[in-house]
C-alpha cells in the first residue's frame, strides 16, 4: 500500500510540475531574463549580513551567539543569518523552492549559504600565530572566545532540519536538506540524516510566538549514534522566533552534542 501511495503521489508531483510550468515559466527573479532563474549579474546584487546579533534580545555581539542574559533559556549556542528576508530576490526565491517546488532554486540558495558562510569563516578564524609576544596573546584571547565550531570546522556536522514524512511526500524534497547537501559537499563536511521529525503539525509559519514553541514541542527525535564532544550546524532555508531551530537543539543536546549553531538563508 506505501509504496502505491507513493507511486501516486510522484506521478501527482509530474503533473504538478508540469502546470506549474506552463503558468510560471522559469525566468529569471532579479531581471526576467528567461530561462534562468536568476541570473550571474543578479545574483551579485544579493547582499549579505554584515553583522550579527542575540536572536532573542538583538543585542549585536561578534558569532551570533546567544548573550549571557538569553543563553540559559535556549538550547542553541547561537544563529548565523546570511541574509535579509525583505530583500525581494530572497524572498522570491524562498517562496519559489518552497511553494512552487522549484527545487532547483536549492542550488542558488546553497550558493549563497556557502558564500555568506565562507565569509564568516574568514573573518573569525584565527590566522597562523605570530611569534611577537603580543600578538600571540591577542591570538589566544581571540581563541579563547571563538565558537568550537568554527575552531574546529573541519569537523563540524552538517544535520538539515527534517521534514514530516507527509509532508515531504506533498513537496517531494526537504527544502532545509537540499541546502545542506550542497553546504556539505562545498565544505567537505559530514551530513547526519538521524534527526527525524515525528509529528506532523500546524504550519510554523501560520502561528504567534508563543504558538510555535507550543506547536513544535517534541516533534523531533535523534536515532543516531552518540554526539558526545560533536559541534553541529543546524540548516534550514528561514527562522521567525528560533523555536524550531532550538527544538531541534534540544534533541541533539540530549544526546550529547556539545556546540549546536543555526544557519539560515534568512530571518522572516
Amino acid at each position: 500500500m506505501n509504496s502505491f501511495l507513493a507511486f501516486l503521489f510522484n506521478h501527482a508531483r509530474s503533473l504538478r510540475d508540469f502546470i506549474l510550468n506552463l503558468l510560471f515559466p522559469i525566468e529569471c527573479l532579479g531581471c526576467s531574463q528567461e530561462d534562468v532563474w536568476l541570473c550571474d549579474k543578479c545574483f551579485r546584487k544579493i547582499p549579505f549580513n554584515t553583522f550579527n546579533y542575540c536572536l532573542n534580545c538583538k543585542k549585536r555581539n561578534k558569532y551570533g551567539e546567544f548573550c549571557t542574559d538569553c543563553s540559559p533559556n535556549f538550547y542553541l549556542n547561537g544563529v548565523w543569518i546570511a541574509g535579509n528576508y525583505n530583500n525581494y530576490i530572497i524572498v522570491n526565491l524562498i517562496k519559489n523552492l518552497k511553494y512552487y517546488y522549484a527545487k532547483n532554486l536549492a542550488d542558488i540558495l546553497g550558493k549563497y549559504l556557502s558564500l555568506f558562510l565562507q565569509n564568516l569563516l574568514n573573518k573569525n578564524r584565527l590566522t597562523n600565530i605570530n611569534l611577537q609576544q603580543s600578538k600571540i596573546w591577542r591570538q589566544l584571547d581571540k581563541a579563547k572566545q571563538s565558537p568550537l565550531t568554527i575552531l574546529n570546522f573541519n569537523q563540524t556536522i552538517i544535520i538539515p532540519v527534517p521534514l514530516h514524512k507527509k509532508r515531504y511526500l506533498i513537496r517531494g524534497f526537504n527544502q532545509a536538506e537540499k541546502l545542506a547537501q550542497i553546504v556539505s559537499k562545498n565544505f567537505n563536511l559530514k551530513i547526519n540524516h538521524d534527526l527525524i521529525r515525528i509529528k506532523h503539525k500546524t504550519a510554523q509559519a501560520k502561528l504567534n510566538e508563543k504558538a510555535r514553541k507550543h506547536n513544535i514541542k517534541d516533534c523531533f527525535v535523534y536515532r543516531g549514534e552518540n554526539l558526545i564532544n560533536k559541534n553541529i550546524l543546524l540548516i534550514d532555508d528561514v527562522l521567525t522566533t528560533g523555536s524550531t531551530l532550538n527544538e531541534c537543539a534540544k534533541v541533539l543536546k540530549e544526546n550529547n552534542a556539545s556546540e549546536v549553531w543555526g544557519l539560515v538563508v534568512a530571518k522572516g
